[in-house]
C-alpha cells in the first residue's frame, strides 16, 4: 500500500476532523457513554479546532495519506502543561495519533510515529487510556515506557490514562 506523511495545512482540517470523529471512541473505554464521546468530539475535534492547531506555533500537526486521502493524523504539542510527573514534565507531548480502523496494521501509524520521533528533539511523552491495549502495545514496540498515571476528562466520565515516555532515540 502506498501512503505518505506530510505536515497538515488548514485545508486538511475537515478531513482530519472526520478521521478524529471516527477514531476517538476507539481510544476510550467501551463503557464511555456515547453522548460524552459526541460532546467531546463537538467541543475539541471539529474542523475549526484543527485549522487553529495547524497554524499554532507550538503544535506539529501531520497527516497520513493514502492516494491523497487523509487516513490518519498526529499532533505534537511542543510545550504541554505539566502532569506532575518529573520525568514527563517539560518535554514535548504526542497529543494525538489516530488512524482509521481499516488502515490498522497497514503501516500508516508506524510512519506517523517515525515522523513524530524524527521531528522531536529529545524525549517525548504521551498519555493513553489504560484499557487501550492495542495502542499501549504499539507504543511499547516503539520504545515508550510507562512512567506514571494521569486522568482524562471526557464529559462527566473520568478515564485512567497511563503516561508513557520515549527517551529520544530514533524510531525502529
Amino acid at each position: 500500500m502506498q501512503f505518505s506523511i506530510r505536515r497538515a495545512t488548514a485545508a486538511d482540517s475537515a478531513a482530519i476532523s472526520q478521521v478524529a470523529a471516527r477514531t476517538f471512541a476507539l481510544a476510550c473505554p467501551t463503557n464511555t457513554p456515547a453522548e460524552e464521546i459526541s460532546a467531546y468530539i463537538q467541543g475539541a475535534l471539529m474542523p475549526a479546532d484543527f485549522e487553529r492547531l495547524s497554524r499554532e506555533p507550538g503544535m506539529r500537526l501531520s497527516v497520513g495519506l493514502v492516494r491523497d486521502t487523509v487516513v490518519g493524523y498526529s499532533l505534537v504539542n511542543l510545550a504541554p502543561q505539566p502532569l506532575g510527573i518529573p520525568a514527563a514534565d517539560g518535554i514535548a507531548e504526542l497529543s494525538k495519533c489516530y488512524v482509521l480502523p481499516e488502515y490498522h496494521g497497514a503501516g500508516v501509524a508506524q510512519r506517523l510515529m517515525a515522523d513524530v520521533l524524527q521531528g522531536v528533539a529529545g524525549a517525548l511523552r504521551l498519555t493513553v487510556n489504560d484499557s487501550n491495549s492495542r495502542a499501549i502495545a504499539f507504543y511499547l514496540r516503539n520504545g515508550f515506557a510507562v512512567v506514571g498515571e494521569t486522568t482524562f476528562q471526557c464529559g462527566a466520565d473520568v478515564h485512567r490514562d497511563l503516561v508513557m515516555l520515549h527517551a529520544g532515540w530514533a524510531a525502529p
